[in-house]
């Protein structure tokens, strides 16, 4: 033991005095490094740089130091030694190819989806552009046999896709987005497609979700007030704030006014021919409107098994629903037991945009205690300007709801509506959205701001009035009908240069809807009302201005010509439009609980047959 503590000793001063020499050598050499370098900044090479080309200096030069000029040549040859260095660049964070379980547990993971998203803006925004150099209804089927083919077991590259969208489905599609369709409104812009992806990002549970209501009242705040909608009063004369209330799709709204209208009538029972110890069923109630109203008021009637009447008026001038004709169906549904509920108001009708007699209509609810509810589907969208608030507007305060369809004229492709009442309007349990989202409606107003999606309106208004003008100059071919201030265009075809034609002329017009379709050239709508067949246009593309809209009416004079060669040459694609092209028309329902009332003079024509 007593020897080994002196070797122990020994080893451990060996080791300590060789990390001493070891550190020792370290510093004298870093020194000496830092030494040179500060040599080869401080002492340059002066004489490599180019000296003055007057070497004379003035007194004041000559009293200030070198030390500046020196400084400012070691400055110059810092930044030429920068400009030799490769500049810095971040590292480029390479994407990490996914395991085939990882690809199939999330097929488009978060670098998929940028690399696609990106890919995906640039085909919207080609196609926003170049829409227009396609055919607005497609020609023919064009290579469509190619997606005739299994599904894929794994996935495919996002490339593949989007050649076959482009070569297959863009070719093959009636393109609402284009100068030449002129069939219905259906708004759709950059900033609704903005709207709707977040709003299908987000995903969420609506009805559980405390930020929607907010959002919907907000959207209800900003429009009430763009629109100037005034006070309504209520049925004891008091005029209140109007409530604004958004819904997802016009039946709902109906829906909703109907089941109010209902518990009023139960609760005074004044209209009622009942006696007091009966109460009605629901199939003893009935709701009044036009033969032009929405066809989601015959869906709500059914729902609510509630009859609906249409007020048929016979006039060429007008189709609105008068207050002499409404009174005539009232007193026989009063002779019938049964019980007058809503009457549904038309400001701009579903197909020919007429306006009903609507203070005419206010006098007989206002007097008879009966619910009145203001459709303003179509025009209600233009009181954004303050210039188009009409007679109309001003009597929004004597109704009892009003409500419009954002679609119709805003730029915006979804299917929310809002309704402004005097009272509360809801709808049993939970709101159904149908997908759709608040969201993305917020968002678009935002985006575009109120005075944008004014001027939107009022572009396609102007300019679907300058439409109808327009084929008024052109007698001889068209038989202009119902004329209005909605930018709604309605018209028949009857070439009058053309003599001893045996086709009338309801034929000949469905005849030349169906050549426009099958020669690709103009989409318009085509309906059936009071025994004409007529064809309805509008301006319905977002880019629109009044060279464009001159262009589809010269494509439309030169589809006349067009056309009547054809008809000489006796061609088999010249024939009428397939009933399935026809729009559909409010009507009579299968289901029991719902009735149509003709005028008395039906049954004098009748007999007169």
């Amino acid at each position: 033991m007593g020897a080994e503590v002196p070797a122990l000793i020994a080893c451990l001063a060996i080791s300590l005095c060789f990390n001493i020499g070891f550190i020792v050598y370290l510093f004298i050499k870093h020194k000496n490094r830092n030494i040179s370098e500060y040599k080869k900044v401080e002492n340059p090479d002066v004489e490599s740089f180019q000296r003055p080309a007057n070497p004379q200096r003035s007194p004041e030069k000559e009293k200030e130091p070198k030390e500046p000029a020196l400084k400012s040549a070691i400055n110059e040859k810092r930044s030429a030694e920068q400009i030799l260095k490769p500049e810095y660049k971040p590292p480029v964070k390479e994407v990490q190819q996914r395991s085939d379980r990882q690809r199939l547990q999330e097929p488009v993971g978060r670098d998929e989806f940028v690399k696609c998203m990106n890919v995906v803006v640039q085909f919207i925004n080609e196609y926003f552009d170049e829409s227009h150099k396609q055919p607005v209804i497609p020609e023919h089927d064009v290579n469509s046999t190619r997606i005739h083919v299994k599904g894929p077991e794994k996935p495919e590259e996002f490339g593949e896709i989007l050649k076959d969208l482009k070569e297959i489905v863009v070719p093959n599609i009636c393109h609402t987005h284009h100068p030449r369709y002129h069939a219905k409104f259906a708004g759709k812009s950059l900033a609704d497609i903005v709207g709707s992806t977040i709003s299908a990002a987000l995903g969420h549970d609506v009805n559980s979700s405390p930020i929607i209501d907010s959002i919907e009242r907000i959207i209800c705040k900003w429009l009430s007030s763009a629109m100037g909608i005034p006070q309504i009063k209520s049925h004891l004369n008091e005029p209140r704030d109007p409530i604004g209330t958004l819904f997802y799709t016009p039946r709902d709204i109906y829906i909703a006014v109907i089941r109010h209208a209902i518990e009023k009538a139960e609760m005074t029972n004044e209209n009622s021919p009942k006696s007091e110890k009966e109460k009605p069923k629901f199939s003893d109630y009935v709701v009044y409107c036009s033969d032009d109203s929405q066809i989601p008021l015959e869906e709500a009637c059914i729902n609510t098994k509630v009859r609906l009447r249409k007020v048929i008026t016979y006039d060429k001038e007008s189709s609105a629903m008068t207050a002499a004709n409404l009174l005539k169906q009232m007193v026989k549904d009063k002779e019938r037991g049964l019980i007058p509920l809503v009457i549904i108001a038309n400001y701009g009708s579903a197909y020919v945009a007429a306006n009903d007699e609507i203070w005419e209509l206010v006098k007989i609810s206002r007097k008879k205690n009966i619910w009145l509810h203001l459709d303003a589907t179509y025009a209600g969208c233009q009181w954004l300007d303050t210039n188009s608030r009409s007679n109309v507007h001003s009597l929004i305060t004597e109704v009892d709801s009003v409500h419009i369809v954002c679609s119709s004229l805003f730029p915006y492709s979804g299917r929310i509506s809002v309704v402004w009442s005097c009272e509360k309007l809801v709808v049993d349990g939970n709101k159904i959205h149908y997908g759709e989202h608040p969201i993305r409606l917020w968002i678009l107003i935002r985006l575009y701001g109120i005075r944008s999606i004014r001027e939107a309106v009022k572009r396609k208004v102007i300019l679907g009035n300058a439409f109808s003008e327009r084929l008024t100059h052109h007698p001889e071919f068209f038989e202009m009908s119902h004329p209005n201030e909605h930018g709604i265009t309605v018209f028949q075809y009857n070439n009058k240069n053309v003599k001893d034609r045996k086709e009338d002329i309801n034929k000949m017009t469905s005849m030349f809807h169906n050549y426009l379709i099958l020669s690709s050239t103009l989409k318009f709508s085509l309906f059936t009302y009071h025994e004409k067949v007529l064809i309805k246009a509008v301006i319905n593309y977002g880019r629109c201005n009044l060279s464009i809209m001159e262009e589809s009416v010269s494509t439309l004079l030169n589809s006349v010509e067009e056309f009547e060669e054809a008809l000489k040459k006796k061609k088999k694609a010249v024939s009428e439009t397939p009933r399935v092209e026809f729009c559909e028309l409010i009507g009579g329902s299968p289901n029991e609980t719902t009735d149509v009332t003709q005028p008395d003079d039906i049954d004098e024509k009748k007999k007169k047959k």
